[in-house]
């Protein structure tokens, strides 16, 4: 039999690509994977809601905040939580009972938008960000917040943005402000503090990374969390909460990691475990009352601590 070179070199190629394929991890249809509970705010009786707030910037649509307030609020904390999804996508909406919990516990919460990525790449998310901080500081007493009792908060990539805020001065001086008119930082379960060695060892997020903060080691570094440890002493107090499943591996030692070189520049850094939780839920159980584990604790009395 004869057998013309081209169709054997085709069939190898098909071969070497199927086998590939084949040790590939497998990627469940959409329709087999386990669905995920609702993200929509979960409010409280004594909720009042100001939705799609503008709080300056370049994009009117992207460039607005909500503002869940307790009826009887006066003087209260404020809690600013940064959503997550690769700077790429998320929502302020996804907040599933933060409201609730929170303005339960005379707490304000308020939840920006901010421009993403590829369509705006570094440092639109942060410099958006630093501005919702001011708009916050000298609106949110009309709102009965207290502007000198600000936390900000971020999960997944919003760990990133709001640690890299309090420890690079230069985005909240755009704004007229410095870390220290923060009360506190609270990094939930995220892990993107050195941007050159995730965008080097992550398979899944290296593509996100490149996307936002550019191709090279050198925008990455600079963009890196871990680069401005060495400013923490004039940072306000930092807590890192991570998950003790094995998927949260890599992000629980970056954060231990920031933990330690927070500390050993003169700042204060603690850390937590949020117990049985994967990402998802670690994020979406905060103040969920059918949570035994009750992680939302955790969140409340760091921000009542600081806000003192």
């Amino acid at each position: 039999m004869i057998r013309h070179p081209n169709v054997v070199a085709c069939v190898l190629a098909w071969f070497a690509l199927a086998s590939q394929c084949l040790a590939a991890d497998p990627v469940p249809p959409a329709a087999t994977r386990p669905a995920r509970p609702s993200q929509a705010p979960v409010l409280s009786a004594k909720t009042v809601l100001h939705a799609d707030v503008p709080y300056g910037g370049p994009d009117a649509k992207q460039n607005v905040l909500d503002i869940y307030t307790p009826s009887d609020a006066k003087a209260a904390p404020v809690l600013i939580f940064v959503h997550g999804g690769e700077w790429s996508r998320g929502d302020k909406k996804d907040i599933s009972y933060k409201p609730q919990f929170l303005n339960d516990n005379h707490i304000v919460l308020v939840a920006p938008n901010y421009r993403l990525s590829p369509k705006d790449p570094h440092p639109a998310q942060v410099d958006d960000l630093a501005t919702a901080i001011a708009w916050t500081k000298a609106h949110i007493a009309d709102y009965g917040g207290d502007p000198e009792k600000i936390v900000i908060m971020g999960h997944s990539a919003g760990c990133h943005l709001v640690t890299l805020l309090a420890l690079d001065p230069q985005y909240l001086a755009k704004a007229k402000l410095k870390p220290t008119d923060l009360k506190g930082v609270i990094s939930w379960s995220g892990g993107m503090f050195d941007l050159v060695d995730r965008a080097k060892t992550s398979t899944m997020y290296s593509p996100f990374i490149k996307a936002t903060f550019g191709e090279s080691d050198e925008p990455q570094k600079n963009a890196s969390p871990m680069t401005y440890a060495k400013n923490a002493k004039n940072s306000p107090p930092f807590l890192f909460a991570s998950c003790d499943d094995e998927k949260s591996k890599n992000s629980r030692e970056a954060s231990e990691h920031m933990i330690q070189l927070i500390n050993d520049a003169g700042g204060h850094a603690q850390s937590a475990t949020l117990t049985s939780k994967d990402h998802f839920h670690a994020n979406h159980d905060i103040g969920n009352p059918k949570d035994d584990v009750k992680i939302g604790e955790i969140l409340l009395k760091f921000v009542q601590d600081t806000t003192k």
